[in-house]
């Protein structure tokens, strides 16, 4: 098998965010031997099934990390959110009637701040990352599974595992 370059996903700092540095090098390994979990057998079972757990432990590792820097950028969001409200839209909405106050005019000055946008397309771009993580943890989980069910049927077919595998002579 060929050497696996390192490949990383970088999510850039924003704010008090930091940047994030994700490792995917063990994850796109494991991505590229999906293929083989078609035709596994005993002898290439504990392999995959190693490739395919340290892929699954990374990927929860980011998962997390992306939750949390997603929790970061939302409090950022609702301070943002404050600040218009308890500003611009405060000094607007002085000595005009209370019927002024309406959810439309609030969002409109919400939108017109560029921090507060800026902070919404980061806390959206953290939501697909996790949503693009959660996909990827289930696709390791379904290859898992199903080679288990491989392994379990091969188990039980009666056909003896120390010759499965072997393609020349005995073992």
């Amino acid at each position: 098998m060929s050497e696996t370059k390192e490949v990383a996903l970088v999510i850039a700092p924003f704010g008090k965010l930091p940047e994030l540095r994700l490792n995917m090098t063990a994850v796109r390994a494991a991505e590229q031997r999906y293929i083989e979990a078609k035709t596994v057998n005993p002898s290439t079972y504990a392999d995959l099934e190693c490739s395919f757990n340290e892929s699954y432990r990374v990927l929860k590792d980011h998962y997390s990390q992306i939750g949390y820097q997603l929790s970061l950028a939302e409090k950022e969001l609702r301070l943002a959110q404050a600040n218009v409200v308890l500003g611009a839209y405060a000094e607007y909405l002085a000595g005009k009637p209370k019927a002024a106050d309406t959810s439309h005019m609030k969002d409109a000055f919400l939108m017109k701040d560029e921090t507060y946008l800026a902070l919404l397309d980061k806390v959206n771009q953290l939501k697909a990352f996790q949503s693009n993580f959660e996909g990827k943890i289930k696709v390791v989980e379904n290859v898992c599974r199903y080679m288990r069910q491989k392994m379990y049927l091969v188990s039980k077919s009666g056909v003896p595992t120390e010759s499965i595998g072997v393609t020349i002579g005995k073992r």
